[in-house]
């Protein structure tokens, strides 16, 4: 950036994310507009920049960095768009919903979405394909028996960030394992440690929210409406469950993201054109526009009337412009002098996981983009770790604790804009029960304090552990024994 100072001042860092904090802050309290908080923000901070000796030419090469970081994201948005649209279109949704009203009661409908999300977020590794497809499918099946939407929407999120936090497949648990410098396979095994009690304690947390509804009264008549007006729109075929298997199968075969996405989509296109009799040109525009439905009764037109490319402009332009601002953070420097400043407060392995944590989440909230924070993140933290002993899988578990799952409750963030478009919020309702992210970093907090799982590296191999998982001794007395283990090994 700025060739006599390769770094800003702590002052002026503090006071650039302040002034970030504070124009989000206030301006969502007023009820503005995500997009015109990040626009006025990047010119904000292009001008205290510039007034702090930055030149502008490198400011604008910082902002095209952070959207060239994660256009990938940007456009597997697009193709979502695409996704959505083509399995309603083709039937797959509807007949999930038809079906559905069916066998599920209003008791079990919360934490069945949860398992259900969470199931196909784990084989497809991604969230917002999942609450696109199957978390509309179970929303629009909670609407019909006057569940509200931001509870359904909730488990919904929930169980799509958890497989998206979990998966193999998922770029988010890729990213954090090479963010890390670690086997994505140690990744996920130490994710396992504080996702496992996560999942159970939220999964009972449905079942209880889910109890409240179990003694309404439905009525009958408005779910067989909607089951019969969806039966006079689509011809239900067990062909139709095609677009769903295909991706999973793809998405198993490590087929990339978005050529899985799109053979799924293009394949839904197809079959509304053979199942459903739809012509072409109209299965042709609804790439672009949607599937809009005007039956006449409320609930099934709103649960239709979704995806496209032109619905996800707003998310798209919305990210656009995050990345820009948090090009402009990273590059210039802002966060790291912050973070280096943070990092040595850490005394402990709890402190070291506490601060990587509450760092983790800050930052995300910041930069508004899950790329350039974990990248930041294990940068910054890869050293600290190393030097007390801890494997990098806590590392990556902690980075993705504090990044994967908390996206949706971020109002600027891409994540969350696309969740309130995609349920029809306008505000963040559905937050409070976002139950899985809560109780994940609870999860997190408690063993980090109570020194469980808090895996040791094996000296004189850091990339191994011995995956202990209580902590009962000091690193001197860990290295003692293994030193008397080999003496006694040679002897």
């Amino acid at each position: 950036m700025k060739e006599k100072k390769k770094s800003p001042g702590l002052f002026l860092s503090l006071f650039v994310l302040a002034v970030i904090a504070s124009v989000l802050t206030a301006g969502i309290a007023a009820g503005v507009a995500t997009i015109p908080l990040l626009i006025v923000n990047i010119f904000l901070i292009l001008l205290i920049s510039m007034a702090a000796g930055y030149r502008y030419e490198d400011l604008e090469t910082s902002m095209m960095t952070g959207v060239k970081r994660a256009i990938d994201c940007v456009m597997i948005l697009v193709f979502v768009g695409i996704l959505i649209a083509a399995w309603i279109k083709c039937g797959t949704v509807p007949m999930i919903i038809y079906y559905g009203l069916g066998v599920i009661t209003p008791r079990m409908l919360l934490p069945l979405t949860f398992v259900m999300c969470s199931l196909l977020s784990l084989c497809i590794g991604t969230s917002l394909g999942t609450a696109g497809t199957m978390g509309v499918a179970c929303v629009s099946i909670g609407v019909s028996m006057g569940i509200p939407i931001p509870l359904t929407a909730g488990a919904a999120i929930s169980g799509s960030i958890l497989g998206d936090k979990l998966s193999p497949l998922s770029d988010s648990t890729i990213l954090a394992a090479s963010a890390s410098d670690i086997n994505i396979y140690d990744h996920v095994r130490s994710m396992f440690y504080t996702t496992g009690p996560s999942v159970l304690i939220s999964l009972l947390i449905f079942y209880l929210l889910g109890g409240r509804y179990a003694d309404v009264a439905l009525d009958q008549s408005v779910l067989q409406s909607v089951r019969d007006t969806l039966a006079g729109l689509f011809h239900f075929n067990i062909v139709l469950l095609v677009p769903m298997v295909l991706i999973v199968i793809l998405c198993l075969k490590k087929v990339p993201a978005i050529l899985a996405i799109l053979l799924s989509g293009f394949s839904g296109l197809l079959l509304a054109v053979v199942v459903q009799g739809t012509s072409l040109t109209e299965v042709l525009a609804v790439i672009y526009s949607g599937v809009k439905v005007d039956t006449g009764v409320a609930i099934v037109d709103t649960m239709l009337s979704k995806g496209g490319i032109s619905s996800m402009m707003a998310t798209i332009c919305t990210a656009v412009l995050a990345l820009a601002m948090g090009g402009i953070l990273s590059e210039a420097g802002y966060l790291n002098v912050i973070v280096e400043k943070i990092t040595k407060a850490v005394k402990s392995d709890t402190s070291a996981i506490l601060v990587t944590l509450v760092c983790g989440i800050i930052t995300v909230m910041l930069v508004t983009n899950f790329y350039v924070s974990v990248v930041l993140m294990g940068t910054m933290f890869k050293e600290i770790y190393d030097k007390r002993g801890i494997h990098r899988s806590v590392l990556s578990r902690t980075i993705e604790e504090a990044n994967t799952i908390i996206l949706p409750l971020v109002p600027w963030n891409t994540s969350c804009i696309y969740y309130m478009s995609l349920f029809g919020f306008t505000t963040m309702s559905f937050a409070p029960y976002v139950v899985f992210a809560y109780v994940n970093v609870a999860i997190s907090i408690l063993c980090a304090v109570a020194g469980i799982f808090i895996f040791k590296s094996i000296p004189g191999n850091d990339r191994k552990s011995d995956w202990r998982i209580w902590k009962k001794k000091t690193m001197e007395e860990d290295e003692i024994d293994i030193e008397t283990v080999e003496a006694e090994t040679v002897m």
